[in-house]
């Protein structure tokens, strides 16, 4: 072991953050766009269409989720569910009948 030769190391005299600035990516679904005008036609499609007397099942897509939602009417800020949620349209990506 005496014959080996030494090995040359340079001191670390000084904080190392290299950390902070390193981020791990997976690869997802393409981030979704939300087209507001697109939304409200198909809102608005929705509740002009013959037959609708009461209640209207519907898909609404969110950003992060999915769900089917009975809807019974529209004001101009939200959507009115048959359970008296309200749904505000600024958060809707998509919807169609379910």
């Amino acid at each position: 072991m005496k014959d080996l030769p030494k090995v040359f190391a340079n001191p670390i005299d000084k904080d190392i953050k290299n950390n902070r600035s390193f981020t791990y990516g997976k690869l997802e679904e393409e981030a979704k766009e939300r087209n507001e005008t697109e939304v409200l036609k198909k809102i608005d499609s929705i509740f002009k269409r013959e037959g609708n007397v009461y209640s209207i099942d519907c898909l609404i897509t969110f950003e992060n989720n999915m769900g089917k939602y009975t809807i019974i009417g529209k004001t101009n800020n939200n959507l009115v569910t048959k359970t008296e949620k309200l749904i505000p349209i600024r958060e809707i990506y998509d919807i169609e009948l379910a």
